[in-house]
């Protein structure tokens, strides 16, 4: 079964939603019946800085919030990390840049081996979730290149390249034509998932699209 996922690094709903689908793929042992394709969707806009605000700043100015509303978004952020996919965040310490070369860095590394990939892309939300990295910072991306076991000398030589950025605007667009409203969005065979679920939500999608599959075969 095919299994499409649009999702930005720095997005938390698309991090609960892409831990949520693992773990349900791998409590269901279905990870050889499912073939995943990540497409790239960068929500970052230039005016919520380059990793020179906070969130909490960034809340205040974008939403409105005080500074206490925005204390508990983000507490509330951290909370529903850890009740829907036991994550430990710190949401309000997070500092927002452009992810472009994040983005271009993980296909990158799904064109070297993809395990190495999907490592380095926890590697990414860790990054930016639990310790306050700037993943605009290209120093950031080559350390965590290295720990993923990835060439870094051919991932700075990519960085320093426009590659992949048509790769991510093709993502994007195809997200656009779709219209798309949010990130995550998820195609899980046939059908269409545009939000983040819960484990046993992703889990009841899963079998019900496996027995679909099967019934037409």
């Amino acid at each position: 079964m095919n299994i499409v996922l649009w999702a930005d690094l720095q997005c938390p709903f698309c991090l609960v939603g892409e831990e949520n689908l693992k773990n349900a793929i791998q409590e269901l042992g279905l990870e050889d019946q499912i073939n995943m394709d990540i497409k790239s969707y960068e929500i970052h806009r230039p005016e919520d800085g380059e990793g020179d605000h906070s969130l909490i700043q960034i809340f205040q100015e974008k939403d409105g919030f005080t500074y206490d509303e925005a204390l508990a978004q983000a507490a509330w952020i951290d909370q529903m990390a850890k009740e829907e996919a036991d994550l430990d965040i710190d949401f309000a310490k997070a500092r927002e840049s452009t992810d472009l070369d994040a983005h271009r860095l993980f296909k990158f590394a799904m064109d070297q081996d993809p395990k190495k990939a999907m490592y380095l892309r926890d590697l990414l939300h860790q990054a930016y979730f639990a310790k306050q990295k700037v993943l605009a910072d290209r120093n950031t991306l080559l350390e965590l290149a290295k720990e993923a076991d990835l060439d870094v000398n051919l991932a700075r030589q990519m960085l320093e390249s426009n590659l992949y950025i048509r790769e991510i605007r093709n993502d994007e667009m195809e997200f656009e034509a779709l219209n798309a409203q949010n990130v995550p969005y998820f195609i899980v065979g046939h059908e269409v998932v545009p939000e983040h679920l819960t484990k046993e939500e992703m889990k009841k999608v899963l079998l019900r699209n496996l027995k679909q599959e099967k019934e037409t075969e």
